[in-house]
């Protein structure tokens, strides 16, 4: 049944509005390229103005260094072409140097920067376009530099004339008179020509060119307060450090680049440069008639936004107008122009809205989106008609499937419970080989351990009879130490008993001695008897003869120490004969037991390698135990694992019954909500006409 619902568009809260923001997106769109392009505009403003900038500062600069260079050269050129004058070096010679001084002004008046030549004599009379007053007042400037030069030409710093008051410079060479005595040759340059010159010259709209001296002087600027100033320790000179270059200064506050060029000859430094005013003026034009095209854009923008956006606003209201019909159910809706409508307005009733019908298939994109709205809206009018008829076959088909589900459901928990079942019995089998798997690893940790202490006893009892072995070799090397010690006790006693032997024979020997000695004394006493009797004849014979005596007695007395030491040798030999015998005879005693000791080893040895042929044995047999042991525990794995799956099955399938029953539930309960929306969706379609 038709359902329509009266809308009052007076009442409730008021709609928003895309025309402002389709105002304002629209008047960015138009701004922003503008801006967008201005700013790269602005961009290469600046780009194109800096290197005309750069460009106006070098041509300016180097047309200063040029006229410079030009000054020095025609200077540098007269004094070289003077001094090759022979008059020049005769100067104090000369009577009558009118000629020398018409020649000086002569080269002054033809040159285009010299101002004054000259030829300056310390304590002498000097020459040329100058008073000896001026050269004396300004040698202190020029005349030390020349000297120093060595022949070489000087050009010094610029200073001021006392005459004119000008700012110029000299440029002079020392010259050595034929009486030895030295003079100098030079020029002043008319520096106030290329100071008028560099004051006269314009970098853009704000900068000048200006010269500092090698020294560190500010020279020829057009700012009088910076002339003469002292800059040497300022980075402005310190940078300056090539032949030419560009330096970034505080000078103009780093807007600008500096450039700077040298002039060699005259140790002078050309700058050009910009203040940080001087890109004001292109900016400010540049800014007024971006400005002016900026407000006057927005103008038109803002104008044609209001337009785009009133006609989409139309354009929306129309379909809005469209889409609420068929929120109402009124699939009799359609669309017949785009065009704005003329509301008229009885009592609380609407009136229906002039249309003008004009919508065609083939014309502009509007028309399209009007013709393909009707034509969706006729489809889905269809597509309505096809839902209504189809829902209540849904509704239909839904109490079938429930009943359905319903026995489905009691079919699948009888076997539910007979899969339970199943899984209980193959529970307790698996718990029961569980058990028998838990004895048979215990039994086997048991003979585990049993063939562990086996091998544990036969370790030690290979390690004992490895021990008895070495104990048989270190014995029998005792045995052998022990024979070697009695054959040696055996050299000794028959040494010693030697040595008797050979003491026996001194002791013969001393007797000999002792027997010569005494008749050595008998014989010196019976000489010196014969002495005296001789009387003087015979007094040094008697003198020989107590000397004879006296040897005698010494030799009888030696002999008798002698005797006695042989007597203490003879003892202590005996003794050691004792001694050696004594031990010979304990030797015997303990070879006997070194013997006994070594047959008891060896039985032990022998006793100890049955042990270990029954451990072996034993060791075997514990084996072939662990071996049946790990079969019999293998069948009992294969068997737990095998009622492991089953009950594992058994679990899966009573999960998945468990899984069907609830999908079935669930399925039950779906099939509810189908029926419910089968109703609903009956309703739903209900509204439509």
């Amino acid at each position: 049944m038709k359902k329509i619902k009266g809308r009052n568009k007076n009442t409730g809260p008021k709609k928003k509005s895309i025309r402002s923001r389709v105002i304002v997106l629209f008047t960015l769109l138009v701004l922003l390229p503008i801006i967008v392009v201005s700013g790269v505009l602005f961009y290469r403003m600046d780009q194109a103005v800096t290197r005309r900038v750069l460009r106006e500062q070098q041509e300016a600069t180097s047309r200063i260094v040029n006229l410079m260079e030009e000054a020095g050269e025609e200077a540098s050129n007269s004094l070289i072409a003077v001094a090759a004058l022979q008059d020049i070096t005769q100067v104090s010679a000369l009577e009558d140097t009118s000629q020398l001084e018409e020649l000086l002004l002569i080269v002054q008046s033809a040159s285009q920067y010299i101002s004054d030549m000259f030829l300056f004599v310390p304590g002498g009379n000097s020459i040329g376009t100058l008073s000896d007053s001026a050269l004396e007042s300004t040698s202190s400037e020029w005349a030390a530099g020349a000297t120093e030069a060595e022949g070489e030409i000087y050009f010094s710093e610029p200073y001021t004339d006392v005459v004119s008051g000008a700012t110029t410079m000299a440029a002079a060479v020392e010259i050595t008179q034929e009486d030895g005595q030295s003079s100098i040759l030079g020029v002043q340059l008319d520096m106030q020509s290329i100071a008028d010159i560099i004051e006269d010259s314009q970098i853009g709209e704000t900068g000048y060119p200006f010269v500092i001296t090698e020294a560190g002087y500010w020279q020829f600027t057009r700012d009088s307060a910076l002339a003469g100033l002292n800059v040497s320790d300022q980075s402005i000179f310190t940078e300056a450090v090539n032949a030419s270059g560009e330096i970034y200064n505080d000078f103009n506050n780093r807007s600008f680049p500096i450039y700077y060029e040298r002039v060699q000859e005259m140790d002078l430094i050309v700058y050009g440069a910009v203040t940080s005013e001087e890109m004001a003026v292109e900016q400010n034009l540049f800014l007024n008639s971006s400005l002016r095209v900026l407000l006057i854009s927005s103008v038109g923008a803002i104008g044609l936004a209001v337009l785009i956006a009133n006609y989409l606003v139309s354009i929306t209201h129309t379909l809005r107008g469209a889409l609420l019909g068929i929120q109402d159910g009124d699939l009799k809706t359609r669309i017949n122009s785009f065009k704005s409508r003329k509301k008229l307005a009885k009592g609380n009733k609407t009136q229906k809205i002039k249309k003008e019908k004009g919508i065609q298939p083939n014309g502009h994109e509007l028309h399209q989106i009007g013709w393909s709205f009707n034509t969706a809206v006729s489809a889905f009018q269809v597509t309505v008609k096809d839902i209504q008829m189809r829902a209540k076959s849904v509704d239909e088909l839904a109490y079938d499937l429930s009943e359905i589900t319903e026995q489905t459901k009691h079919a699948t928990e009888e076997v539910s419970e007979t899969i339970q079942s199943i899984a209980q019995a193959s529970g307790v089998q698996t718990k029961d080989t569980q058990n028998t798997v838990t004895l048979m690893e215990a039994l086997s940790e048991n003979v585990t351990r049993i063939s562990s202490n086996m091998n544990e006893v036969g370790r030690h009892a290979d390690e004992t009879v490895l021990a008895l072995g070495e104990n048989d070799q270190n014995m029998a090397m005792v045995n052998n130490t022990w024979n070697d010690t009695i054959n040696s006790f055996n050299h000794l006693k028959g040494d010693i008993s030697t040595v008797d032997e050979r003491v026996q024979d001194v002791e013969k020997i001393l007797k000999a001695i002792h027997t010569i000695s005494e008749q050595t004394n008998l014989l010196a006493l019976n000489a010196s008897i014969e002495a005296a009797r001789a009387g003087e004849a015979g007094r040094g014979f008697s003198v020989v003869a107590e000397e004879i005596r006296k040897l005698a007695e010494q030799s009888n007395a030696s002999s008798e120490m002698i005797a006695d030491i042989i007597h203490v040798i003879q003892k202590d030999s005996k003794d050691m004969v004792k001694t050696v015998d004594q031990v010979l005879e304990d030797s015997s005693k303990q070879t006997a037991s070194l013997k006994d000791v070594t047959q008891t080893n060896e039985s032990i040895s022998l006793k100890i390698q049955e042990l270990a042929k029954h451990i072996s044995h034993s060791l075997q047999l514990t084996g072939l135990v662990e071996k049946d042991k790990e079969e019999v525990v293998n069948a009992l794995d294969s068997i737990e694992a095998s009622a492991e799956e089953n009950a594992a099955g058994t679990e899966q399938v009573s999960a998945n019954i468990e899984e069907i029953l609830a999908s079935m539930e669930e399925f039950a309960v779906s099939i509810d909500q189908l029926k419910d929306l089968a109703s609903g969706l009956r309703e739903s379609t209900n509204q439509f006409s």
